[in-house]
C-alpha cells in the first residue's frame, strides 16, 4: 500500500550545506487498520526544510511496485520548516486524524498509506539544487540492484546530493535485500515492525529489539513503545544500533557524512566516523571519533583532501575506502588506538601537521578534508579488517 509515487533518486556524492543535526529519529509505517504512517526528522529549530527529500527503496521480492531494489518513493520536503523544538514530521491523513498525536503532523504529502507494508530501505537525502530534485522525479521505478546495488554507486558521479541518514526495516521474508549498508531492524516475530525510534531522541542510536506500538488507540501494548511524532521519544531499555545520521544540535558536531557507505561490521551494522570541535582552521580544534566498532579492537584514522571509493581494502578486508588521492595515516606515537569495551576511540588532531604519504600538511580555510578509521574485525573466514563511514569537514 502506498501513495502516489513521487520517485527516488540519487544519492551520490559530495557534501551539502545542511545542518548536521538533520537525521531520522522515528518511522512508523504499519499499524492496525488504515496505516497511521509518519516519519520524524530532528534538525535545527526553526530551520527551513528546503533541499530535504525522503526516499524508499523496495526490499521485498514481492513488493507491489517492481520488487526488491525498486526505487519506490521520494518526497520533496522543501518549503516547510522545523518547529521551534527542532522536529519536523510528515505523514498520512490517517495519522493527522489520530486524536492522540495527530496535531504533530506538519506536512501531508498525499493521502493515506504513504509506504508499503513490506521490507524497505528509508533514506533522508540532502538535495540542495532544484534541478537535481526535478531529475530525481525522472527515476521512478528504476531498479538499482542490477548491476549497481546501491544509490551511492548508481549516482556516484553526480555531485550535490548527500545521504544524511538511512535505515532499513524487514518483515523477515526470504530474499529481502537492503541497500547502502543501512542497519536493519526487525522482524517483530513474524511481522513487519510497526515502526522504529531513537529512544530519548538525539543523540541516541535506534532501538533494535523494541518497536513502536501497532495499536492506534493510545494504549501501549506490553513490550512496545508509544508513538511520539514531534516530541522526544520515550526512554527505553533496549539494544541499540547506529545509523549514519549524526545528531548535531549543540553537541559540537562539524562536517557531514559522505555518501560512501561503510559495510557492516561483525556486529551487523556499519561503524561511524564523526568530527567535533570547530570548523575554523585557525582554531586548531578538531577531534575525530570512530564508534560502533567491535569491542577491544585496534585501529587508526586516515585522511585525504579527496573523496574516492575502493571496496574490500586489505587482506581478507571487508571495508570500503572512501578516500582518494594520497591517503595519510595517523600512526604516530599515541595514534594507534584501541576501542575498548565500547568499541569507540577518538583522536584530537593537529591541523598544522596532518600526516600525508610523504610529508605533513597544514589545513587552510576553504579546504575540505575527509577522515575515516580503519580497524580490525572478524568475518566468516577469520581475522579481517573494516572501515568506518567517512566524514568531510569544510574549513573556514
Amino acid at each position: 500500500m502506498k501513495f502516489n509515487h513521487l520517485s527516488l533518486a540519487f544519492a551520490g556524492a559530495l557534501l551539502a550545506q545542511t545542518a548536521s543535526a538533520q537525521v531520522l529519529t522515528e518511522l512508523r509505517i504499519s499499524t492496525a487498520g488504515t496505516d497511521e504512517e509518519y516519519a520524524e526528522i530532528e534538525g535545527t529549530p526553526s530551520a527551513s526544510t528546503d533541499g530535504l527529500m525522503f526516499a524508499v527503496v523496495e526490499g521485498d521480492p514481492a513488493g507491489a511496485s517492481g520488487g526488491v531494489g525498486n526505487l519506490d518513493v521520494i518526497i520533496d520536503l522543501s518549503g516547510q520548516q522545523f518547529g521551534t523544538d527542532g522536529f519536523f514530521v510528515f505523514g498520512s491523513t490517517a495519522a493527522q486524524g489520530n486524536a492522540t498525536f495527530g496535531g504533530e503532523i506538519d506536512f501531508l504529502p498525499a493521502g493515506d498509506n504513504l509506504f508499503e507494508n513490506s521490507s524497505g530501505t528509508f533514506y533522508l537525502l540532502s538535495v540542495p539544487d532544484a534541478n537535481d530534485r526535478l531529475l530525481l522525479d525522472s527515476m521512478l521505478n528504476m531498479d538499482i540492484t542490477s548491476p549497481m546495488g546501491s544509490l551511492t554507486t548508481l549516482l556516484s558521479s553526480t555531485p550535490g546530493v548527500t545521504i544524511l541518514d538511512v535505515v532499513a526495516i524487514t518483515d523477515g521474508d526470504a530474499g529481502d535485500m537492503f541497500t547502502d549498508g543501512a542497519p536493519v531492524f526487525g522482524p517483530d516475530g513474524p511481522f513487519l515492525p510497526s515502526g522504529i525510534f531513537r529512544p530519548g531522541g538525539c543523540p541516541s542510536d535506534w532501538c533494535s529489539d523494541t518497536f513502536l506500538n501497532f495499536g492506534t488507540d493510545g494504549v501501549t501494548d506490553m513490550g512496545f513503545a508509544d508513538p511520539s511524532p514531534g516530541a522526544v521519544n520515550g526512554a527505553a531499555m533496549c539494544t541499540t544500533l547506529p545509523s549514519i545520521g549524526v545528531c548535531g544540535g549543540g553537541s559540537g558536531n562539524i562536517g557531514t557524512q559522505t555518501s560512501c557507505m561503510a559495510n557492516p561490521t561483525s556486529l551487523g551494522a556499519p561503524a561511524i566516523c564523526t568530527a567535533t570541535g570547530s570548523a575554523t582552521a585557525a582554531d586548531n580544534n578538531v577531534t575525530i571519533t570512530a564508534s560502533a566498532m567491535p569491542p577491544q579492537q585496534f585501529g587508526f584514522f586516515l585522511n585525504s583532501d579527496t573523496q574516492g571509493f575502493a571496496p574490500n581494502i586489505g587482506t581478507n578486508g571487508d571495508g570500503n575506502l572512501c578516500l582518494g588521492g594520497g591517503v595519510g595515516r595517523f600512526v604516530g606515537p599515541g595514534q594507534i588506538l584501541n576501542g575498548g569495551p565500547a568499541g569507540e576511540f577518538s583522536l584530537m588532531i593537529d591541523l598544522t601537521q596532518i600526516p600525508r604519504p610523504s610529508s605533513l600538511a597544514s589545513v587552510n580555510a576553504g579546504e575540505t578534508w575527509y577522515f575515516q578509521a580503519w580497524f580490525r574485525d572478524i568475518n566468516m573466514n577469520g581475522p579481517s579488517s573494516n572501515l568506518t563511514t567517512a566524514v568531510g569537514v569544510t574549513f573556514n
